[in-house]
């Protein structure tokens, strides 16, 4: 039976590497997987306020990654964390209080930043983080880094075999963690 994996792409903007990466990474997984990219930047910020009556797309979210099987969370660095909007979702996923959507879930995690060496310190939170609230990481992470030395061509494509042969190592230890 096929997984169904939440995709959480911490970046919403149109020229997001991060979606890019996201795609190909749908693009590629094997059939025992199926990735689903879940909308995450139109969720309002989390407030404890809205516990008892909370805004329609908590919801959707909520119900999204309950039904889910695993999470795949890919993320730029910001200020050497994970994006506000990731954050976010983590955060609205994990409350009430006791009613974490969170545990037990199988998640992997990307980077995908703009120099060699960034993403480094995000990915240890995101670690951290995702420990936090009891989901099962998969110890290997995935840095596509550099993204303005040739990882991608003016379309948006990846192009660099390197980058292409680590999303598909990654994706498949991934799908074989899930399992």
């Amino acid at each position: 039976m096929t997984k169904q994996i939440a995709v959480l792409v911490g970046s919403n903007s149109k020229t997001s590497f991060n979606q890019i990466v996201a795609k190909y990474l749908q693009s590629i997984a094997p059939a025992s997987i199926q990735l689903n990219l879940i909308e995450i930047a139109d969720l309002p910020l989390y407030d404890r306020d809205f516990d008892d009556n909370s805004p329609a797309q908590y919801a959707r979210f909520r119900q999204q990654i309950k039904d889910a099987d695993g999470v795949l969370l890919i993320s730029p660095e910001h200020n050497g964390g994970l994006s506000a909007m990731l954050k976010n979702a983590i955060d609205i996923g994990s409350r009430a209080s006791g009613q974490s959507l969170w545990i037990g879930k199988p998640a992997g995690l990307v980077a995908v930043t703009a120099t060699d060496g960034a993403g480094v310190s995000g990915q240890l939170k995101a670690i951290a983080n995702a420990h936090y609230i009891n989901m099962k990481v998969l110890p290997e992470v995935v840095n596509v880094a550099g993204i303005f030395s040739g990882v991608f061509n003016e379309q948006g494509e990846i192009v660099s075999e390197e980058v292409k042969q680590k999303l598909q190592n990654f994706i498949k230890d991934f799908a074989d963690f899930v399992q």
